[in-house]
C-alpha cells in the first residue's frame, strides 16, 4: 500500500476538474441543514425570563400557521431534493474518480448518468446506515434515564447503570466509528461492483476485519488531512473575512447605508463563495481518496485463515 501516492494522486484528478467539486459538495455535505440557534430574551423584574407562555404562542400560530406552513414544506421539499442529488453525485464521482484514475476522459454528463443508475441503492444505504447509527443512541439514552430513575431510589442501583451507561457510550462511539468506514466502503461495492445495500454494509465491515491495519491506516491519514485541511480553512475564512469587513466599512463610509448594502452583499457573497468552493474541493478530494484506497485494499491477497494448510508451490 502507497499511500503517498493515493494522496498525491486524489490530489491530481481533483485539482484539475472543478465539476468533480460540485458532485463533492452534492454528494458530501449539502444535504444538512444547520440552522443558527439563537436565544432572544428579555429580563423581568425578578430578572429571570421563562419564555412566551402558551396564549402567546397559540396566538403566533393563529396568525402567521400558512406562512409556518409553507416554511416548513419547502424546507421539507428542499431536503428531499438535495438527499436525492446527493445520492446521484454520489455514484457519480467514484466512477469519475475510477475513470480519471485509468487516464480516460470523463465529463460531468457521464458522471452523472453513472451515479443516476445506482442512486436508489445509495439512499437505500444512507437509510440503512441512519437507522443503525440510531439504535446505540437509544441504548445509551435509555441507560442514562434509568440511571436517573435509579439515583432517586438507590445510589447503587444509580451508580450501576450510570456505569453501563458510560460502557455502552465508548462502545457505541467505536461502533459508529466502524460504521462510518463501512459506509464509504460499501458505497464503492454498490456502485463498482454492483452490490446490494445490506450485503455491500455487511462486505464493508467484513474488508475492516480482512484488511484492518490497511483500512484503518489509511482512515488515519485521511483524519490528519481533515485536520490540516479545517486549520487552512479557518486561515482562508480569516483572509476572506477581513478584506470583505473593511470593503463594507468603506462603502459605508463613503455611500452610507445604500452603499453598504450593495457593496456589502457583493463582498459577502464572494466570501461565501470560496469558502463553498473550498469545502467542495475538500468533499470530492475526500470522495476520490476513498475510492482509490478501496480498489487499492480490493486488489490485496486476502489473508489465510488462522491454521489453514497453505497449499504447496
Amino acid at each position: 500500500m502507497n499511500y503517498g501516492y493515493l494522496i498525491k494522486r486524489a490530489f491530481d484528478i481533483v485539482a484539475r476538474r472543478p465539476y468533480l467539486w460540485l458532485l463533492g459538495f452534492l454528494a458530501g455535505g449539502a444535504t444538512t441543514f444547520n440552522f443558527p440557534n439563537s436565544n432572544y430574551s428579555r429580563p423581568t423584574a425578578s430578572g429571570a425570563y421563562h419564555g412566551p407562555n402558551w396564549a402567546v404562542l397559540q396566538n403566533f400560530w393563529n396568525d402567521n400557521w400558512l406562512w409556518i406552513a409553507g416554511i416548513l414544506v419547502f424546507v421539507a421539499i428542499l431536503g428531499i431534493v438535495l438527499f436525492v442529488l446527493g445520492c446521484i453525485a454520489a455514484g457519480g464521482v467514484i466512477h469519475a474518480a475510477v475513470e480519471h484514475d485509468a487516464g480516460h476522459e470523463y465529463r460531468l454528463g457521464k458522471a452523472w448518468r453513472a451515479g443516476y443508475a445506482t442512486a436508489w441503492r445509495i439512499a437505500g444505504l444512507r437509510l440503512l446506515t441512519f437507522v443503525l447509527a440510531i439504535l446505540p443512541g437509544l441504548l445509551v439514552g435509555a441507560l442514562v434515564l434509568a440511571a436517573v430513575a435509579g439515583a432517586t431510589s438507590s445510589a447503587a442501583a444509580g451508580l450501576s447503570f450510570g456505569l453501563l451507561a458510560a460502557m455502552a457510550s465508548l462502545v457505541s462511539i467505536a461502533f459508529w466509528l466502524t460504521l462510518g468506514v463501512s459506509y464509504e466502503l460499501a458505497k464503492r461495492l454498490i456502485v463498482l461492483e454492483d452490490g446490494r445495500v445490506a450485503e455491500s454494509l455487511r462486505n464493508g465491515f467484513g474488508m475492516i476485519r480482512r484488511h484492518f491495519k490497511e483500512v484503518v491506516f489509511g482512515w488515519l491519514i485521511l483524519i490528519a488531512l481533515s485536520i490540516g485541511v479545517g486549520i487552512a480553512m479557518v486561515v482562508l475564512a480569516a483572509v476572506v473575512a477581513i478584506p470583505a469587513v473593511a470593503l463594507g466599512f468603506g462603502s459605508w463610509a463613503i455611500g452610507g447605508a445604500t452603499g453598504l448594502i450593495v457593496i456589502g452583499s457583493f463582498a459577502a457573497v464572494f466570501a461565501l463563495g470560496v469558502l463553498l468552493a473550498a469545502h467542495a474541493a475538500y468533499s470530492s478530494y475526500s470522495s476520490v481518496y476513498w475510492t482509490l484506497l478501496f480498489r487499492s485494499i480490493r486488489t490485496l491477497p486476502e489473508p489465510t485463515a488462522t491454521g489453514a494448510i497453505v497449499p504447496a508451490a
